[in-house]
This record gives C-alpha cells, structure tokens and sequence, in this order.
C-alpha cells in the first residue's frame, strides 16, 4: 500500500508539473552533438552557410589579433573586419563590412546577406547603437551597406541573427536597453530584409542573462539558441515559441552545447588556462548533415572557435532538445 501512495504522489506531482508548462525529461535521452575539433583561432562570431553548393564560414576578425601580444582588446578596432571564408581551402575571399563586428550571414532568393554591428567612438573603446546589412550574389562585390536598425542612447547593438518564416523574415539582435537584463533580445519582422518593424512584446532574456544568439524556424515553431550563465561558467541552450513572445526552455540538463573543462591552450592565453564557455552557436545544413560553429574560450575576453556536426538535418535536431516535452 505505501509503494502504492508513493507512484500515486510521484505521478500526480508529474502531471502538475506538466499542467503548469514545466518541461519533463528523461534519463534516457542523449545530446546528439558531435564535437569534431578546433581551429585555432580566437574569432567568436561564425556563422556557416552555404552558397552556390559550398560551404563558407564568414567570420568576425578582431584586428587588434594582428598586432604584436599583448594588445589591448579594443585595440584598433577601426580595422576590424567582417569576413568569408572558404571552409575547403580556409582562404579569405571576401570581406562584407569594416569596422564591424558581431555579424552574422543569411543566405536567400540567391543572394548572401550579412548583417553586423557598426564600430563607433563611445563612453568604450569601441560602441555600436545600429545595426547594418550587405548583400552579395558573388561573395567578392558587395551593395552599399544600409542601415536597418538604429537605437537610441545609451542602448548598444551586439549580436544579431535572421531567418526566414513562412512569408516573411524575422531577426532578434542583443540588447543592452536598460529596461531589461543585459543581453536581452528583441524580435523584428521585415518582408524584404531592409525595413524592419517591432514584434509587439517580442522578447526574451529579459529577466535573466541570455546571450551568443540563434534563430531558426521550422514546421511553424522559432528556435532560440541563447547563453546559459552557470555562474563563472557558460554553456549554450535552447528555447522555442510560437509567438515570439512566449516562450518554453528546455530541459535544463539538455544544453545544447557544453564546454569542455580539460580543454587548456586557448589562443592568447597562458597554456594553463581552461576552458569554461560554449557559446555563439551558429549552424547550417550541409550534405545531409547538420554542421556547427560554436565559440569555447571564456566568456569574456578569449574565444577558441570549434566546430562540431549532426547526422541530420538540423529540424530534427532543434526538436530533439524537446523531446517528450509537451507545450
């Protein structure tokens, strides 16, 4: 009879729980990430994409990483540069902005598009308050760049992301609006990647810190990749909506993406230095399978780009970190 009362109570606390939208999991399921390696490198921002059949990496490149060590970050900023490279060959072969940074690549109708934060002077030693889009159908020549989103001081831009839903587009960008929590994230529609307008209430992160973003849509559900802080350490997870205004995390013990505490030798930095962030996760289908950019390092001031993979395509993925969870 007490074993009885005790699967009665169990029970009844699960079904509480998931009449109050609080996601269940189960011991059984597994991250199906693989991570494959690093390249050495201190860029942060990567998005992989493919355009014309291959696969290109544009990158954020810090231009105070050319100077002789130690260089202040922040540190020649004016040179810094928005980026892409060849995956194959790891050759640069084009460069869609200067003096940009937090960028990110959408590709559509034929055409790439780029959007990033734009460098000015500030109260730091390099401030972005918009944020500005370039087109290319080559990747070599690019339109004049537009500015399509523009904030009122003291909000800053950083990080930015875009994706296409049904007939329309829509794009988050960070936020340091003192309103919210710092980074919090506001959502944008747009029908034509130029003129962008407000999602009413559309937001998340903003009361908690989120950060490193990504977004993506599919079977008419948004996909949120965003920066758990654990405390001193950061790892990467995933929240969905169907309104861009309310949204359900998942799981708690289903990060996306995990740092790896062993890892040492971090670019820039003294050799005993370990790892602990896993942020800025970008990804794209290529070949039938999901592939993935993320950025290990710490959080704040050195990054250690890796890449990892999926055996599949990346809905399958997303709706994985939700499995058995109900809305």
């Amino acid at each position: 009879m007490r074993a009885l009362i005790i699967v009665i109570v169990v029970v009844g606390m699960m079904m509480a729980g998931s009449a109050h939208g609080q996601p269940t999991t189960s011991r059984s399921w597994k991250n199906p990430i693989v991570k494959k390696g690093y390249l050495h490198s201190p860029v942060c921002e990567a998005s992989p994409f493919v355009f014309n059949d291959k696969l290109y990496r544009l990158e954020t490149w810090q231009a105070y990483w050319d100077l002789p060590a130690p260089a202040p970050e922040g540190k020649n900023y004016q040179n810094d540069t928005v980026r892409i490279i060849d995956v194959e060959t790891n050759q640069i072969v084009g460069v869609a902005f200067k003096q940009h940074a937090f960028a990110t690549a959408f590709v559509w109708d034929g055409r790439v598009y780029v959007f990033a934060s734009k460098w000015v002077d500030g109260p730091l030693p390099r401030s972005a308050y918009s944020i500005d889009m370039t087109s290319s159908s080559d990747l070599v020549h690019w339109t004049e760049p537009v500015t399509i989103i523009k904030t009122e001081k003291p909000e800053r831009t950083f990080n930015a992301a875009v994706c296409r839903a049904g007939d329309h587009f829509v794009m988050l960008y960070e936020s340091d609006d003192p309103k919210y929590v710092p980074f919090t994230f506001k959502y944008y529609r747009s029908t034509d990647l130029t003129h962008w307008t407000p999602v009413p209430n559309g937001l998340y992160g903003q009361n908690k810190y989120v950060g490193g973003p990504a977004l993506y849509y599919f079977g008419d559900t948004f996909y949120t990749l965003y920066l758990e802080d654990l405390g001193g350490k950061w790892e990467t997870h995933i929240t969905r909506s169907k309104d861009l205004v309310h949204w359900q995390d998942a799981p708690k013990d289903r990060p996306f993406i995990r740092f790896d505490p062993t890892h040492d030798h971090l670019p820039f930095q003294p050799p005993q230095v370990k790892e602990c962030n896993a942020s800025d996760v970008e990804l794209c289908e290529w070949k039938g399978k999901t592939f993935i950019y993320f950025t290990g390092g710490i959080q704040q001031y050195a990054a250690d780009l890796q890449w990892a993979e999926y055996d599949g395509p990346p809905q399958q993925l997303l709706e994985h970190f939700f499995e058995g969870v109900n809305w």
